[in-house]
């Protein structure tokens, strides 16, 4: 199994497994890719990359809950800039 390192790493990998299984259940579509991305009003979401049930590209977002929002910054925007979407 996977060490997430701490118990708060682990709440955020697993909200983020919720959120794109419930995503895949409500579209009927498949997983290609996710990734965080801060918000021109300084928030965070989680985008998700999927391919519809016909083919076509999907992207999702839904909105990181604040408690995580000091993880990102610590952990995955020290050295990954925001996404240019």
């Amino acid at each position: 199994m996977f060490d997430f390192g701490d118990d708060h790493r682990e709440r955020f990998f697993t909200w983020c497994d919720d959120v794109v299984q419930a995503c895949l259940d409500r579209e009927g579509a498949v997983f290609k890719a996710w990734w965080p991305r801060k918000t021109r009003e300084g928030g965070y979401e989680l985008v998700l990359e999927l391919t519809a049930g016909d083919g076509m590209p999907l992207k999702i977002s839904e909105t990181i809950p604040e408690t995580y929002h000091e993880l990102l910054e610590q952990e995955y925007f020290i050295d990954h800039p925001p996404d240019k979407d």
